[in-house]
């Protein structure tokens, strides 16, 4: 047993100062780069964000377009049905289906209807 050394002798003859000054290095080299990982991380899940924030953005832009062409051509079939039977009873189906997000106005005011005859 006298042969073995002690901790202090160990840690002194340059074993345990070795592994202690690696472990030491590493985890400073570890601590400084905790940050630039962070921030690698931050900045790829920043850019997948914003590229979902595009394409999301790109089709809401398509659904608009398409809801602006659809209310065009319920407009265009509304008014043709409006000319030929005002009280028709597929307009007041419309109406009723497309409730209060597109209102169809069904009534012409009593001047423009007179108007209107003028013309035609």
């Amino acid at each position: 047993m006298a042969d073995e050394p002690t901790t202090a002798q160990w840690l002194l003859g340059g074993g345990g100062l070795f592994g202690l000054g690696a472990g030491a290095k590493w985890l400073l080299e570890w601590w400084g780069k905790r940050d630039e990982r962070r921030q690698e991380r931050e900045a790829r899940l920043q850019g997948e964000e914003s590229q979902k924030v595009q394409s999301l953005n790109i089709r809401v832009d398509q659904l608009e377009e398409r809801i602006t062409r659809l209310t065009v051509a319920v407009n265009i079939l509304v008014a043709k049905e409006y000319r030929s039977d005002p009280n028709s009873p597929e307009l007041l189906q419309v109406r009723a289906i497309l409730g209060d997000a597109f209102p169809l106005h069904l009534n012409v005011p009593a001047d423009m209807e007179d108007r209107l005859e003028k013309i035609r």
